[in-house]
């Protein structure tokens, strides 16, 4: 049932991307590249190719968003996000 959840709500988080043909999301290990390599096989059946690009730091996904070498960062709460926006001068924004 959780993982029906989880796989629910991530598939929505990215839909705003349906007609993209690939997808590059920046994660931590674990959780999140775990979640995204279980819903990987699913975004394909839509004709998406989701490519997970792995971080173990908190900065460099919002910076590589934010410059548009990634499509989206998949593990930050909003906290986070305002404050990095704030002390970077970036407008990124939360999708879900």
């Amino acid at each position: 049932m959780k993982k029906s959840v989880l796989l629910a709500a991530v598939l929505a988080a990215f839909s705003f991307s349906a007609q993209a043909e690939k997808l590059q999301v920046a994660a931590t290990p674990v959780p999140h590249a775990e979640i995204l390599e279980f819903v990987k096989p699913r975004l394909a059946e839509q004709g998406v190719t989701l490519e997970v690009k792995v971080f173990t730091d908190y900065v460099q996904p919002n910076v590589q968003v934010s410059e548009g070498h990634l499509d989206a960062n998949f593990f930050q709460h909003q906290p986070y996000l305002d404050e990095f926006n704030t002390a970077k001068g970036t407008q990124l924004v939360s999708v879900a």
